[in-house]
């Protein structure tokens, strides 16, 4: 029998609505298919045969599907809140500010995929001195935003191989929320390969999230993360990590790994890291291979250059592999079994991020901080809103002395004014794509890097796809 389609109109918003920008359908199996609204990061589950129906249009509806989709447009659950909220937002708006602490451009390891140029950004050769800290400082006076907040990000090159400034920044803070009420969060993204004295103490006095930069298991992060002199890493690190841990809870420790080929498997590799119940979470990344580089074997990797700003940018200049993306939905399967039975794991922090936003109909006001509400300070004195360009100076926003003085716009501009973006279903969650990967695949912060776009998409579609069968888990 074939089926009446909708007489009743619907409303005049909802007549221009279309797949793919204003709503997405994900398919579910034999679970059905899930309905995700762009506008307010609603999901619905439906019947995969009106899911089908769907993606070509409103207009595919029954008459009775569409009186139950005006009851809920009546209901106000189909309004889109998203786009006036992001038009009265200012980045200030409810959020910390944050500071990259890039303590010191020396490295003691050769990551395959560096996109620091091995640490020093082809620039940074001294370490952070007392006189940058005198400058951080002022700027977190000037800066502060509402939240009363301040999140240290200490980075590098290998942040404790500058261990002192980073216990002379923790000191000052003490002083500094004595004195005026600011609080800070402090997280270290380390290797891990050195853990100078005092250091262990230091975290868990003050709560410290230990971000390691470990890969997976012995054969896949040895290959990834050797010591300059070539040798293994992965051992010491993992003692170094126990030593850590030790203590107890203080810490919040987060396995950082960045995945670059599929042999052994994202899955064995977050596995193997799993059984060892020292990680709390895990963040995962993917790796820059060159164009049809592939994640089978050892993918060619190639170093972070800017396709030629001034011509036109070639297509796929260097980006992530799209293998990587398949290895991602292998680790959602899995991925409600890793909780429980005693380990500590609380999850992958990009799951988790999107699982309560949809929870919690939040949105990003912008793929990151960058330029608003997040700046990286370097040896150099120079302010960037970055860290991934701090090599690229004529992205520089100011100096410790001087502060702010350059333009930022580019960095704050919300997505509803992209061309491309605007358009697209994952926007609000999204925020606008990475400036810096905009940038290495085209030349242009406001270019797009479509295979970041496609990851971005895709691993939004497998977090709503996986809350069809959450309850069955």
């Amino acid at each position: 029998m074939t089926a009446t389609h909708a007489r009743e109109p619907l409303s005049e918003p909802l007549m221009s609505w279309h797949h793919g920008r204003d709503y997405k359908v994900v398919h579910a199996g034999p679970s059905g298919s899930m309905v995700f609204l762009a506008g307010n990061h609603r999901v619905f589950m439906t019947t995969t045969e009106l899911g089908h129906r769907l993606e070509q249009g409103l207009d595919r509806m029954t008459a009775t599907e569409a009186q139950e989709w005006v009851a809920l447009d009546r209901s106000g659950l189909l309004k889109d809140t998203h786009r006036s909220r992001l038009a009265s937002s200012r980045y200030e708006d409810g959020a910390n500010l944050a500071l990259n602490i890039n303590l010191t451009g020396a490295c003691n390891l050769a990551c395959t995929y560096c996109f620091a140029q091995g640490g020093d950004y082809g620039r940074i050769y001294k370490k952070m001195d007392i006189q940058t800290v005198d400058y951080i400082f002022e700027f977190i006076r000037k800066h502060v935003t509402r939240s009363r907040k301040v999140r240290f990000e200490f980075f590098g090159g290998e942040p404790l191989l500058n261990f002192p400034i980073i216990q002379e920044i923790c000191e000052r803070s003490d002083r500094i929320k004595n004195e005026e009420g600011i609080s800070f969060i402090n997280r270290i993204s380390t290797n891990l390969t050195v853990l100078p004295d005092d250091a262990v103490s230091l975290f868990h006095a003050r709560n410290f999230i230990v971000s390691v930069s470990i890969d997976g298991g012995p054969a896949t992060h040895n290959q990834n993360r050797p010591t300059k002199s070539g040798k293994d890493s992965f051992a010491g690190i993992m003692a170094n990590c126990m030593k850590v841990r030790e203590p107890g809870d203080g810490v919040t420790m987060v396995a950082r790994m960045t995945v670059v080929s599929s042999i052994p498997s994202l899955v064995e590799n977050v596995l193997e890291l799993h059984r060892l119940n020292i990680f709390d979470y895990f963040q995962i990344y993917p790796g820059v291979t060159s164009p049809g580089g592939t994640c089978g074997g050892k993918p060619e990797l190639v170093q972070l250059k800017p396709a030629n700003a001034s011509s036109p940018p070639a297509k796929h200049e260097a980006t992530m592999n799209m293998e990587f993306l398949s290895q991602l939905a292998e680790l959602i399967k899995i991925y409600p079994s890793m909780f429980g039975n005693g380990n500590r794991f609380r999850g992958v922090l990009e799951y988790e991020r999107i699982v309560e936003m949809l929870l919690e109909g939040k949105m990003a006001l912008g793929f990151c901080g960058g330029g608003g509400t997040y700046f990286t300070f370097s040896p150099d004195d120079s302010i960037m809103p970055c860290h991934r360009l701090v090599g690229e100076t004529q992205f520089q926003v100011g100096t410790g002395a001087t502060g702010l003085t350059g333009d930022t716009s580019d960095w704050t501009l919300p997505v509803d004014t992209h061309p491309i973006c605007s358009q697209c279903w994952d926007r609000y969650v999204c925020g606008g794509n990475c400036r810096q990967e905009n940038y290495i695949a085209t030349g242009s912060l406001r270019g797009i890097n479509e295979d970041t776009c496609r990851y971005q998409q895709d691993l939004l579609e497998q977090v709503v796809g996986s809350l069809a069968t959450a309850d069955s888990q």
